[in-house]
C-alpha cells in the first residue's frame, strides 16, 4: 500500500495532500510505503508526466531502490520532482526549450514494484502552474473533424494565413511558427496585434509539396523572460490542384448524358475513402461549350464526397459540328483540374430494316436481311457495316453499297441480327433485334401403370422445344382409349405451366391406354404426340374384420367387400404355402351389395395367412386383398 505524507513546491503550502492543489517550479512529494515480509518492495518509482498535447512531451522522475527489510513494516520516502524542467524540440536549428511537463491538471504518480511480480500504484491530482504562455490557433477545426470526415488542418495551397491567440501571466514577447522539416520555409515570427492577443501572418506556400502535414509543424509562444510555453500543432492540407479526365470520345452524340470524370491527387492526397475526406476532394464541375458555361453539377452523394474512382459531370444536349468541350473541376479548397476536351458531335446512322422481319424463318432455310440508312445531321454515312447472327457475321461491306446478306436458320429458337455500323468519323451505331425460327416439339407422358377403381390417377405431360426450352402455354390434350376399343377420345385440354408440364387428374375406372397431343402454336412450334401409355385400374378389395382365431375343422366365416359390381365376379379366398405361393381354398361370388362371404374349415393347427384374389379381366387387372394371419388351435 503507498499513502501521500505531502506535496509542496515553490508555489508554497504547508505539504498538505489535497485535490488539485497547485504546484510550481520545483515539487517536493512524501509518501510512505507500507509492506509485509511475504511482499517486501524491491523499487519505487515518482513521476509527473506531460498531457501528450505536443510531440517531444517527457516525463519528470525520481527512483528509489529499496534494500530488504528497509520498508517493513513501512518506510517514508521523499522525492524531487522539476516540474519546469525542458527539452530541445524540433531539431537544434528550428527547436524549442519546450517543457515536459504541461501546465494544467497533472497527477503525481507512484510505482511500487515487488518480486511476485506485483505493481502497487497510487496518484494524487496537482495542478501545475510554470506560468508558461498558452497558444491557441482559431482556424484550426476541432478533433471531431477526423471522425466526422470534415475537411481537417489549416489551408495552406497557395499561401498560408496563420492567425493564433496567445496568452500568458508573464506577458508574451513572441509567437514563433516552426517546423522540424526542410520542406516548409524556415521559422517565422508572428506579428503583434496592435489591440487583443491574435497575432497573424502570412507564408508563401506555392513551392511546398502537396500533403497533410499533422506532426510537422508547431506554433509556441515566448513570455517576456524567454520561456517558451507548450508547442501547438499546426495541422495543415496543401493542395495545389489536380488533374481529371473525362471518359468521353472525341466523337460523341448530341445526347444529354452524364459523364465519368477520373481526377488524381498527388500520391500524399490521393487516400482511400473515408481518409480522404479530411484531405481534399472535388465538391462541383462546370462543363462548357465552346468557353460558355452549359451546366455546373454540385457536390451529390453519387457524384463526389470522396470518390476515388472519379466523378459525374452532365452534359446537356449539344449542337452537330466541331466543338471544344472544356471540364472545369473545383475542390473543397478552392483548387482546380481543368480540361480542354476536342470534340465533333455527329448523329448515329440508323439503319431501317427492308428485309428479315417481314416474317419468321424455318429450320434450315435461306433466310434474306437487308436494311438501308440515314443520318439526321446529313453528313454522317455508313462507311462499313457488318451484319451478323449471334455474334457470327453473315455480311460485311461499305459505302456506297448498303448492308444486305443471307443467312442459313440453322437452329430453332430466338436469334439476336446485329447491324453495326461505322461512320467516317469512326462513330459507331450498333442495332439489334431478334429473329425467332420456328422449334419443333416434344411431348413426354407419365403417370401410374396401375391405378386404383374409383381413386384419383394424375397424368403429366411434359412438353419441350428443339433445345430443350420448355414450352410455356402450350396446349395439351390428354386422350384416352378404353381397353377392347380402338377410338381415341378427349377426355382434357391443359395449359403447359412456365415449365412445360401440364397435369391432367381422373377418376380409374377401367384398364385402357392415355396419350397426349400438343396442338401447333402458329409461327412458334409444331404439334407433337407422345408415346402411348399403357394404364391398368384394379378392383378395391377388402376384408371386413377378419377373424384372426380358429379352431381347426371348425369353419369360419370370412366376408370380403369390392367394387366395382360387375355380375359373376367370383373372388377366390387363398391362403400361401410354406414356399411362397398361393392357393385357393374356396370361391365366393360377389352380389349386387359388394359383398362375398366365404366359410373356410382349417384342416390344421397352427398359424394361416390368408388373402383374397380377384381374376383380372378386359376391364380390370388383378387385384388382391391385403392379408391377414390366423391362428389356428
Amino acid at each position: 500500500m503507498v499513502t501521500f505524507d505531502g506535496i509542496s513546491s515553490d508555489a508554497g503550502g504547508d505539504g498538505t495532500v489535497s485535490a488539485g492543489q497547485t504546484v510550481t517550479g520545483t515539487t517536493d512529494v512524501t509518501f510512505t510505503v507500507h509492506a509485509d515480509p511475504d511482499d517486501e518492495p524491491t523499487d519505487a518509482v515518482v513521476s509527473i508526466t506531460g498531457g501528450n498535447q505536443y510531440q517531444g512531451t517527457g516525463t519528470v522522475k525520481q527512483t528509489f531502490t529499496l534494500s530488504p527489510g528497509q520498508c517493513l513494516p513501512s518506510c517514508t520516502l521523499h522525492a524531487t520532482l522539476d516540474t519546469a524542467a525542458t527539452q530541445q524540440f524540433g531539431g537544434a536549428a528550428n527547436g524549442v526549450a519546450a517543457p515536459l511537463v504541461n501546465d494544467g491538471a497533472n497527477s503525481v504518480h507512484v510505482e511500487v514494484d515487488s518480486p511476485r511480480p506485483r505493481t502497487v500504484m497510487a496518484d494524487a491530482a496537482v495542478t501545475v502552474d510554470n506560468n508558461r504562455p498558452v497558444v491557441t490557433l482559431p482556424d484550426l477545426p476541432g478533433d471531431d473533424a477526423w471522425t466526422t470526415y470534415k475537411p481537417v488542418g489549416l489551408s495552406a495551397d497557395g499561401e498560408l494565413s496563420l492567425r493564433a491567440t496567445a496568452t500568458g501571466d508573464n506577458g508574451v514577447a513572441r509567437v514563433r511558427y516552426f517546423s522540424p522539416r526542410t520542406a516548409w520555409p524556415a521559422p517565422v515570427d508572428l506579428t503583434a496585434p496592435d489591440s487583443g492577443a491574435t497575432w497573424t501572418t502570412t507564408l508563401d506556400t506555392s513551392a511546398v509539396p502537396a500533403g497533410l502535414y499533422a506532426g510537422d509543424l508547431y506554433v509556441v509562444a515566448y513570455d517576456k523572460d524567454g520561456h517558451a510555453g507548450s508547442p501547438v500543432p499546426a495541422v495543415t492540407v496543401v493542395d495545389h490542384g489536380f488533374t481529371i479526365t473525362p471518359k468521353l470520345g472525341t466523337v460523341i452524340r448530341p445526347d444529354k448524358t452524364p459523364v465519368i470524370v477520373d481526377y488524381a491527387y498527388p500520391p500524399a492526397l490521393n487516400k482511400t475513402f473515408p481518409s480522404n475526406l479530411n484531405y481534399a476532394y472535388p465538391v462541383s464541375t462546370t462543363v462548357s461549350l465552346d468557353g460558355k458555361a452549359l451546366t455546373t453539377t454540385p457536390v451529390g452523394a453519387y457524384t463526389y464526397q470522396g470518390n476515388t474512382d472519379g466523378f459525374i459531370a452532365d452534359v446537356d444536349q449539344l449542337p452537330y459540328g466541331t466543338h471544344t468541350l472544356t471540364f472545369d473541376s473545383v475542390d473543397n479548397r478552392g483548387a482546380h483540374g481543368r480540361v480542354d476536351l476536342p470534340v465533333r458531335v455527329v448523329s448515329e446512322t440508323t439503319p431501317t430494316w427492308t428485309s428479315g422481319f417481314q416474317d419468321f424463318p424455318v429450320t434450315g432455310s435461306s433466310w434474306k436481311l437487308a436494311a438501308t440508312t440515314s443520318a439526321a445531321d446529313g453528313v454522317s454515312r455508313a462507311e462499313h457495316w457488318t451484319i451478323d447472327v449471334d455474334g457470327t457475321a453473315v455480311a460485311t461491306g461499305g459505302y456506297p453499297a448498303q448492308p444486305s446478306g443471307t443467312w442459313k436458320a440453322a437452329a430453332p429458337g430466338v436469334h439476336e441480327v446485329t447491324l453495326t455500323i461505322v461512320s467516317q468519323f469512326g462513330d459507331t451505331t450498333v442495332s439489334s433485334m431478334p429473329l425467332r425460327v420456328l422449334a419443333a416439339t416434344t411431348t413426354k407422358l407419365t403417370g401410374p401403370a396401375t391405378s386404383t377403381y374409383g381413386r384419383t390417377a394424375t397424368f403429366t405431360a411434359t412438353v419441350t422445344r428443339t433445345g430443350a426450352k420448355p414450352a410455356a402455354g402450350a396446349k395439351v390434350s390428354f386422350q384416352y382409349k378404353q381397353a377392347g376399343t380402338t377410338v381415341w377420345k378427349t377426355r382434357a385440354t391443359v395449359a403447359a405451366d412456365s415449365t412445360g408440364k401440364a397435369s391432367y387428374a381422373t377418376t380409374a375406372r377401367y384398364n385402357g391406354a392415355w396419350r397426349a397431343v400438343t396442338a401447333a402454336k402458329n409461327l412458334t412450334w409444331a404439334s407433337s404426340t407422345s408415346t402411348t401409355l399403357t394404364s391398368h385400374v384394379r378392383a378395391v378389395l377388402t376384408v371386413s374384420r377378419p377373424a384372426t382365431t380358429a379352431v381347426h375343422n371348425k369353419p369360419v366365416s370370412y366376408t370380403a367387400l369390392s367394387s366395382p359390381y360387375v355380375k359373376g365376379t367370383a373372388l377366390r379366398f387363398q391362403a400361401r404355402k410354406k414356399d411362397g405361393t398361393w392357393v385357393t381354398l374356396t370361391s365366393a361370388t360377389l352380389s349386387t351389395t359388394g359383398k362375398a362371404t366365404a366359410r373356410i374349415t382349417f384342416s390344421h393347427t397352427g398359424t394361416w395367412t390368408l388373402r383374397v384374389y380377384r381374376p383380372g379381366t378386359t376391364d380390370l387387372t388383378n387385384t388382391y386383398s391385403s392379408s391377414w394371419t390366423v391362428r389356428v388351435s
